[in-house]
């Protein structure tokens, strides 16, 4: 597979070998512009955000023929400060054009009150998982009832949070495929808390356990999607049917028996056989 990398004003392609690593990658591109072993390297993409190491594979699946800018240390600080101070007040043109042919709501600034102390990255993961899961409430049925539902009550009864989860698991495996990935699952589980923040377990880590786990793989979104995998693959169970023997040992229909007669009738019907054998040896008629 060939990459396409830009190092300071210098572009070249990287060859890589069919499974390869981040680390593979990053070993290759020292090798390619001749950078000592210990540089500290830093990978954008064409939109200046930075791709880490979790989403890196899946970005290149997703676009082969993205061309990554790599930085060393020094000046990957610079770079990542200008495109977070941007990114920090508002969306750029391009990122709101993906978010309209998306169908996600643009918000002029990704900041809110209450996310200001927070870290830039952590910040623009939750909204866009928040709009991600709006936008999917919003499109599917009954996600509208479970939005009004939370406006009024600043809550989600039993049977509304079990529809949430429904709903979500249909859509994840509808954008991602019948298995999406554990990134995929924890991205949906945040965008739920971050939406409806009353549903957070304020005694986990992440706040989101209780709908996706990652290291344990559970939660009400992995159960959910289990559930949808067996109900897809149980299929109507077929009749077995034994192969027929064939020779002396093949089974052989019935042959239905008159039924025996006794009394007058089987002394009228030996009286009709003797009587037409004696008019045959005589030629005579009856």
């Amino acid at each position: 597979m060939l990459l396409k990398v830009k190092y300071q004003s210098s572009k070249k392609y990287i060859r890589l070998q069919p499974g390869f690593t981040y680390l593979e990658f990053i070993s290759e591109v020292k090798n390619k512009f001749g950078l000592p072993d210990v540089t500290e390297l830093h990978i954008f993409d064409e939109t200046d955000t930075a791709v880490e190491e979790d989403i890196f594979l899946e970005l290149i699946e997703a676009n082969p023929d993205i061309c990554l800018t790599v930085c060393d240390s020094a000046a990957g600080d610079a770079h990542s400060t200008s495109s977070s101070l941007t990114d920090t007040m508002s969306l750029s043109s391009s990122d709101s054009d993906l978010h309209r042919d998306l169908g996600i709501p643009v918000t002029g600034s990704r900041l809110s009150t209450g996310a200001k102390n927070k870290p830039t990255t952590e910040v623009s993961e939750s909204e866009a998982a928040k709009e991600m899961v709006e936008n999917a409430l919003r499109i599917k049925p009954g996600g509208e009832d479970v939005l009004e539902e939370y406006k009024s009550e600043k809550s989600l009864q039993h049977r509304t949070r079990r529809q949430l989860v429904n709903i979500l698991a249909s859509h994840m495996t509808e954008m991602h495929g019948r298995i999406p990935s554990r990134k995929q699952k924890e991205k949906y589980a945040l965008g739920i808390i971050t939406l409806f923040p009353s549903l957070k377990d304020p005694f986990s880590p992440k706040g989101y356990e209780h709908f996706y786990d990652g290291e344990k793989g559970t939660g009400y979104l992995a159960w959910r999607l289990k559930t949808m995998s067996r109900s897809r693959d149980r299929r109507p169970e077929k009749v077995a049917t034994s192969p027929q023997a064939q020779g002396p040992n093949r089974r052989r229909s019935t042959v239905t028996v008159p039924q025996q007669l006794d009394g007058d009738a089987c002394r009228e019907a030996q009286f009709l056989f003797g009587h037409n054998a004696r008019h045959s040896r005589r030629g005579g008629s009856v």
